[in-house]
C-alpha cells in the first residue's frame, strides 16, 4: 500500500518590471559577474533582504521591534522605583 502524501501548495508568481539606467545595469552586471550570480537571482536576494528588514511584524515571525524612542512598561516601573528611593 502506498502512503498518501500531502499535496504541495502551488506557488503563484507575479511579474514585476522596472527600468534602470545604463550605468545601473552595468553595475548590476559587473557585480553579478564577480559573484557568479544571475541578474534575477541578485534582484530577488536584494528584495528579500530589504523586505526582511522593513516589513511590518504582522508578516514575519520575528519579535516586535521597539524603537528607541518608545517606552516599555519596564521603563515606567524603573522610573517609579527610582522615584521611591
Amino acid at each position: 500500500m502506498a502512503t498518501k502524501t500531502a499535496k504541495k501548495k502551488k506557488i503563484r508568481y507575479r511579474k514585476i518590471s522596472f527600468k534602470v539606467t545604463e550605468r545601473q545595469k552595468s553595475i548590476i552586471d559587473d557585480y553579478c559577474h564577480l559573484h557568479d550570480l544571475g541578474t534575477i537571482k541578485l534582484l530577488k536576494l536584494a528584495l528579500k533582504e530589504y523586505l526582511e528588514r522593513n516589513i511590518p511584524s504582522q508578516y514575519s515571525n520575528d519579535e516586535i521591534v521597539i524603537s528607541e524612542n518608545q517606552l516599555t512598561i519596564f521603563d515606567i516601573i524603573r522610573e517609579l522605583d527610582s522615584e521611591e528611593v
